[in-house]
């Protein structure tokens, strides 16, 4: 019975031990606690907008440490405290700047090197307020937009919006790709908040003037409900221009392929007959001045009709001779007449 006991005692602890370390487990990795030894250092912002303790900080996309606390100072300064890995280089010139984690709300703070002296930063210094940068505010991106928003009218909206699904009706997967790219697009975005920040303020101001121009503006949108109902109206037809270009452009490369090799052997023809020209040039040089001489002589010729009249004034044979040296042999010869020397 006791023996029964005491072992029952033993397995009922060692599960325990195992129920606690896996316990134990589980809380450092969904509480992300760490153990390792960790630096201390400051940031200065104007608006931390929605950063928190126990965030992320990140350089280059990888963790080194979290957000550990953050009070108010003087002159509505707000002093972000975080710890870093002992690896990591702070020096003079890093910057720090607040980032979009994900599309709720959560934001991680990024160290960035900047310009300035290579100096390393000690733990429990503070970068200042010139060298960081507060997260987008979505609430000024978002009434920006306010003056397109009264410019529109809901109806034209919903006629706009029927008329570009008609028309884009079965091309879901082209639309998916296009949803995937603007999700890649978004991602570079968000990493991009001082940028976007200088965009809103600019884009108040274009906005502002457009609800003063919202006449212009519903004639515009009147038009492109008129374009896409055109479009897809005769979207048919496009098809079928767009398989003709195909089709035609198939027959080209057909034909294309087809000339190659004839254009190809004039190409090399005409290689070689410009290299025997340049070896000859003298000689074609003598003939070519010499032609329109000989061809105005030959004009002369052909006054009579269309034959030309030869005299025969010499006629000599050239033989082979000794040593194959050339031999000339005068059979006939005249020196009166037409064929009188000049």
């Amino acid at each position: 019975m006791k023996s029964t006991l005491r072992g029952t005692l033993w397995r009922l602890a060692i599960f325990a031990v195992v129920c606690v370390c896996g316990l134990f487990g589980l809380l450092a990795t969904f509480a992300q606690l760490r153990f390792q030894p960790e630096l201390i250092y400051k940031a200065e912002f104007k608006d931390v907008g929605g950063l928190q303790a126990g965030n992320f900080v990140r350089i280059a996309g990888v963790e080194v440490g979290k957000v550990k606390t953050m009070s108010l100072e003087h002159d509505a300064v707000v002093l972000v405290e975080f710890s870093a890995d002992p690896s990591v280089l702070l020096t003079e010139g890093s910057r720090a700047v607040i980032h979009y984690d994900n599309l709720i709300g959560g934001r991680y703070l990024a160290l960035e090197e900047g310009p300035g002296r290579p100096r390393r930063l000690d733990p429990g210094q503070t970068i200042p307020l010139d060298r960081t940068t507060p997260a987008l505010d979505l609430d000024a991106l978002i009434g920006g937009f306010r003056p397109l928003f009264r410019a529109l009218d809901p109806d034209q909206v919903n006629t706009l919006t029927g008329q570009l699904i008609q028309a884009f009706q079965g091309q879901g997967d082209t639309i998916g790709s296009l949803l995937a790219q603007t999700a890649t697009f978004t991602s570079t975005l968000a990493n991009r908040d001082q940028l976007i920040g200088e965009v809103i303020a600019n884009l108040d101001t274009v906005l502002g003037s457009l609800g003063d121009q919202s006449d212009h503006f519903d004639q515009a949108v009147g038009s492109l409900s008129e374009l896409v109902k055109g479009l897809s109206e005769r979207k048919t037809d496009i098809a079928n221009g767009v398989a003709y270009t195909n089709a035609a452009a198939a027959t080209i490369a057909d034909l294309l392929q087809q000339a190659r090799p004839p254009l190809s052997n004039t190409v090399r023809q005409a290689d070689r007959v410009g290299t025997l020209a340049v070896a000859d040039h003298d000689y074609l040089d003598t003939l070519i001045n010499g032609l329109p001489d000989k061809y105005k002589t030959l004009a002369r010729l052909g006054l009579y009709g269309d034959y030309f009249s030869f005299y025969m004034c010499d006629v000599v044979l050239k033989l082979n001779g000794k040593g194959g040296q050339p031999v000339y042999v005068k059979v006939v010869g005249q020196t009166t007449g037409r064929c009188a020397p000049k």
